[in-house]
């Protein structure tokens, strides 16, 4: 077996092994409460962002372009949020499921793991530019 084929089946056999350790890790954790750990945190901080936003809506409109777009900027980032949420409905279970049901999970996790980081990454967005429009507000 020449050296670069060599390389090429270690490689190979290493990245296997990385996902196999991801899939067991993901399934334990699944098992144990029903969802990944970094899944309940996305889940914990998008349901107090949503319940924010959800406070932010309910205030009347004001006069200022700033509150006018901080009532778009809540609207926006509730559906944003909404998205997220049905996603990480959709990648747990109960806890204490049998593990055929937690690999699934796991395994669903694992593919949904960009989507979510995805919508992640706009609430982030969104979440600043709420601060903003807040700070501007205050001024």
């Amino acid at each position: 077996m020449d050296p670069i084929t060599a390389v090429s089946f270690a490689a190979s056999i290493l990245t296997f092994i990385d996902f196999s350790h991801q899939v067991v890790c993901g399934t334990y954790e699944i098992i144990k409460s029903g969802s990944t750990t970094d899944n309940a945190h996305v889940s914990v901080v998008t349901t107090d962002l949503d319940e924010i936003t959800k406070a932010l809506n309910q205030r009347p409109s004001g006069y200022s372009k700033h509150e006018e777009a901080l009532n778009t900027l809540a609207t926006e980032c509730q559906g944003v949020s909404g998205e997220l949420r049905k996603l990480l409905d959709r990648v747990k279970t109960k806890a204490g499921s049998s593990k055929w049901k937690s690999i699934k999970v796991a395994l669903h996790s694992m593919w949904k793991k960009g989507e979510v980081a995805e919508l992640d990454n706009r609430i982030g967005k969104y979440r600043s530019e709420i601060l903003l429009r807040l700070v501007l507000i205050l001024e």
